[in-house]
């Protein structure tokens, strides 16, 4: 495809998606999804994290759908999105994996692989004691992202929600097994989270 053919059909995607065209979005997602893709796991070297971030990108650009102009290739605004989730992902994991660092350095029992898989199963009850108190959609929501990891936009279709909704559910759900954890006094890690 030359250059002008490509400009002149990317132009007609983003008018058909600020009109709200599902199949223009699909278009746009199928073509650019790999490339965002590639770029979180570069940085983030988690498949999983690099999952979500292609899924944040995308619901960010159709929620913004109405916005997009129509002279700016749709890619430099995917990446430079994409570039600012990963930023906030990496500060994210620098805060959480210090914090763990720290416990780390204030828990003075030796190394002990038989104790270590006793830590491993008591946080593992303690993760569904977690679970169990969330309500039944957030429930649902995080066994399905976390234990069958599902994107958000399955998720959303299996659900019969909006994405947004779906990532809404697992923010709250995230939330309360973090504040879970902190009431008995344990940080919730994030290796727990992405494992």
């Amino acid at each position: 495809m030359h250059q002008n053919e490509h400009i002149y059909e990317e132009a007609k995607l983003i008018a058909l998606l600020n009109d709200g065209s599902e199949y223009a979005f699909q278009l746009i997602y199928d073509r650019y999804r790999n490339r965002i893709y590639r770029l979180a796991v570069k940085y983030l070297s988690s498949p999983l994290l690099a999952q979500e971030i292609v899924q944040d990108v995308f619901l960010k650009l159709w929620f913004e759908r109405a916005n997009i102009r129509t002279g700016r290739p749709i890619e430099s605004w995917l990446v430079t999105v994409a570039k600012n989730m990963i930023i906030n992902q990496l500060k994210k994991l620098a805060r959480d994996w210090k914090a763990a660092g720290a416990l780390k350095g204030i828990n003075t029992i030796t190394e002990n692989p038989i104790f270590d898989g006793l830590k491993e199963k008591e946080y593992q009850a303690l993760l569904n004691k977690a679970i169990d108190g969330l309500s039944d959609m957030q429930k649902a929501v995080y066994r399905l992202a976390r234990e069958e990891q599902l994107s958000y936009l399955r998720i959303a279709e299996q659900l019969n929600i909006s994405p947004l909704t779906v990532k809404t559910h697992m923010s709250r759900a995230l939330d309360h097994i973090k504040s879970f954890f902190a009431e008995r006094g344990i940080l919730f890690l994030a290796a727990f989270l992405f494992s």
